[in-house]
């Protein structure tokens, strides 16, 4: 009896034992599964030298934008939101990298065409590279800009799909009637397409987000639009108002296209049951180029120049399980911040490396964000920086460190310089000791662009 008492203990231990370690089991790839299902998917989308007046919800009135404001009116505005460049291809560098360009010298334009070397420098660890390692599938959409050389590509750079997209700063939207023309790459490979060019980038991002369902996300979708050639769709200018004219017209028809497939991008969200779990965020890669018919409303300067107009951006974030709609944020910010955000929001913590901060609490719990950090530019002669209320401005080499008061003079036309020394000595001993964490720039670049334009606002005026 001793012998089948002991033997039955035995057995009961054993099963306890069992039990103990399928739970764990349980619990442990439970733990597993967590992140994947509470990991939102993430839609970055990024137009191309757009100002503030061409988006409704920014203040603009010429043209409809519903779809985009939509983004704004279901999530949060940013008021005072800012790019690290004046130009296209350092923005985007910084955007991806979560660091100031400068520091690694990618602080102008690539040269036209292929050139060895001018692209984001390879010892750079990029967003899409970071998310990847998270867990989430990584996917681009439209332009590239920031190398054409092999190693520079999406694909090398931690993108594991490339729907439908070109390398470099610009190109046609509609190949003058011979279909789109060549140049598009899918997964790096040739493709050509008949059609319009804006439509194509947003079915190609519709099909990527209906193509990963019930996987965390990350998509870039970098629309060309509505930088030049004013090529708009011919099927959509009779909705842009007979009111504009030249190129603002144009314009408009390029902006009509590009919200069509933002809406296109909403759509396909709500169908496929991701829309609640989605973060979005919308900006353009630069201030707006007034010169082919953007709008910078009253802030002065356009797309290359460090003033307001060439810096600033239209800048909403939506993610309607987290952010509650009409949600406003005016607290200074950058585009290094919105990389911080989404590290943040993949992993639980910003990298050490980055220059930027997180927004999240900002627009989820209305937690204070610190206003006067400082925010910093250059580009090539031309820098600034902006403590707080207070931006420090040198426009052109040789030119005397100007001063203003953005609370006061949004739209920088009063120099305090001669009344505010002290001001003005505070504020440039900051920017200052950022320059000297920097590096030289790795190429000359294609400055001529900014000459160019500099030359036609002279001969406008």
């Amino acid at each position: 009896m001793a012998a089948i008492t002991a033997f039955r203990h035995l057995a009961r231990y054993i099963s306890w034992c069992m039990i103990r370690v399928l739970c764990i089991s349980c619990l442990c790839l439970f733990c597993l599964m967590v992140p994947a299902a509470t990991q939102p998917n993430i839609l970055f989308i990024v137009a191309d030298d757009l100002g503030i007046g061409d988006t409704g919800f920014s203040g603009g009135k010429d043209f409809p934008t519903p779809f985009i404001d939509r983004i704004a009116k279901e999530g949060a505005i940013f008021t005072s939101a800012y790019l690290t460049s004046p130009v296209c291809s350092p923005s985007r560098a910084g955007m991806l990298s979560g660091r100031y360009q400068q520091r690694f010298g990618h602080e102008m334009n690539p040269s036209e065409g292929a050139v060895e070397q001018e692209g984001l420098p390879l010892s750079e660890k990029l967003l899409p590279a970071r998310l990847l390692a998270a867990g989430y599938h990584t996917g681009i959409v439209g332009k590239w800009h920031l190398g054409t050389e092999e190693a520079y590509r999406p694909l090398k750079r931690g993108f594991a799909e490339q729907p439908l997209g070109f390398l470099g700063g610009s190109r046609s939207y509609t190949g003058n009637g011979k279909g789109i023309g060549k140049g598009l790459l899918t997964d790096d490979k040739p493709v050509e397409l008949n059609g319009y060019l804006t439509d194509a980038f947003g079915d190609a991002a519709v099909g990527f987000i209906n193509r990963n369902k019930g996987k965390p996300w990350f998509l870039y979708a970098a629309f060309n639009a509505a930088h030049g050639p004013l090529q708009p769709n011919e099927t959509v200018m009779a909705r842009v108002s007979e009111s504009l004219k030249g190129d603002r017209r144009k314009f408009a028809g390029l902006m009509l296209s590009l919200d069509d497939n933002v809406g296109k991008m909403l759509a396909a969200l709500k169908a496929s049951g991701q829309d609640e779990n989605t973060l979005i965020v919308f900006i353009s890669d630069n201030g707006g180029q007034t010169l082919v018919g953007a709008s910078n409303l009253n802030l002065r300067g356009h797309k290359g120049m460090p003033w307001e107009g060439g810096i600033r951006t239209p800048m909403a974030v939506r993610w309607p399980s987290k952010i509650n709609a009409g949600t406003t944020c005016t607290s200074p910010t950058i585009t290094l911040d919105i990389s911080a955000t989404f590290m943040q929001i993949a992993t639980g913590a910003v990298p050490k490396d980055f220059d930027g901060r997180s927004f999240l609490g900002a627009i989820t719990n209305a937690e204070k964000l610190d206003d006067n950090r400082p925010i910093h530019w250059r580009f090539g002669a031309q820098w600034a920086t902006r403590v707080g209320d207070w931006k420090i401005v040198r426009a052109k080499a040789g030119k005397e460190a100007e001063l203003y008061n953005l609370a006061q003079d949004p739209t920088e036309k009063t120099n305090l310089a001669p009344t505010q020394a002290e001001k003005l000595k505070e504020v440039q001993a900051i920017h200052a000791a950022w320059d000297k964490t920097l590096i030289a720039p790795l190429w000359v670049g294609n400055p001529g662009q900014v000459k160019e334009e500099s030359a036609k606002t002279k001969a406008k005026k």
